[in-house]
């Protein structure tokens, strides 16, 4: 609720417990949720490296658990990090693989 209050500081902190948490008792799902929450927060606060960081992440407990589900909003969020970046040839490779999931 606090990122669509636009509070990402607040979400941060709250994602950030979760992950612990997550982490403590070995839920990958909701280990990915707080991981994407936190890229949302950065994200939000013109942070974008550290949100493709985080969604880089994202991707990597999909592998690790053999399921994908947001893996495409993953990608394409990744590429709008870029864009706003003003890395447009990375943007573009990232939007190239988030169309390639949607279509799947």
């Amino acid at each position: 609720r606090l990122l669509k209050q636009q509070q990402a500081s607040g979400a941060q902190k709250q994602f950030e417990a979760a992950l612990v948490l997550s982490r403590m008792i070995g839920d990958c799902t909701q280990e990915r949720r707080a991981t994407r929450g936190l890229a949302a927060a950065a994200r939000l606060q013109g942070h974008y490296k550290i949100a493709i960081q985080h969604l880089a992440r994202v991707l990597e407990i999909s592998q690790e658990m053999k399921e994908y589900t947001g893996d495409a909003d993953a990608y394409g969020s990744i590429a709008d990090c870029y864009t706003e970046l003003g890395n447009f040839e990375r943007a573009a490779e990232f939007y190239d693989k988030y169309i390639v999931r949607m279509e799947n």
